[in-house]
């Protein structure tokens, strides 16, 4: 039944938003942040806490069959299954984080970040971090394999 179930085709459309590694940013005007950053390196995660509570997390994979699939390659980081606590939203954290991220990371890697176009507050926290719209990526997915790819500039 587990294997039916990733056969399942199903419609993918995310934009895709990102950074290549000879992009220039200037780094000294990062946004500010009044909590660490931790980085969780078996997870791969970065994170805020709060005394007991999770007020942010991010977590940084280094490859994508998606992104692959599309004829994105590496060296390359992509940002992804990003949280922040409703509590805490509207202060700035997650475009500070990722700038923390983008500063770890660039020039030595490109960056990538997918997102619903229907998430517009974290399509506003990816685009005050600096990241750019490279466009919307459609495609029908069966398994591990991408048909009837489509790179669709908004």
């Amino acid at each position: 039944m587990k294997i039916l179930k990733k056969l399942k085709p199903y419609k993918v459309d995310t934009l895709l938003f990102g950074l290549d590694r000879n992009s220039s940013m200037d780094f000294q005007e990062l946004l500010p942040l009044d909590y660490p950053v931790f980085f969780e390196k078996k997870d791969s995660l970065y994170k805020i806490l709060e005394r007991e509570t999770l007020v942010h997390k991010s977590k940084i994979f280094h490859k994508s069959m998606l992104l692959n699939a599309f004829g994105f390659k590496g060296p390359m980081i992509l940002i992804g299954d990003c949280f922040t606590h409703d509590g805490y939203r509207g202060k700035g954290i997650y475009p500070a984080v990722l700038r923390h991220i983008l500063k770890e990371f660039i020039p030595k890697n490109n960056v990538y970040i997918l997102v619903s176009p229907e998430n517009i507050p974290s399509i506003r926290g990816i685009e005050k971090a600096g990241l750019r719209l490279i466009g919307r990526l459609r495609c029908l997915r069966i398994g591990p394999v991408f048909f009837k790819k489509k790179i669709l500039n908004n």
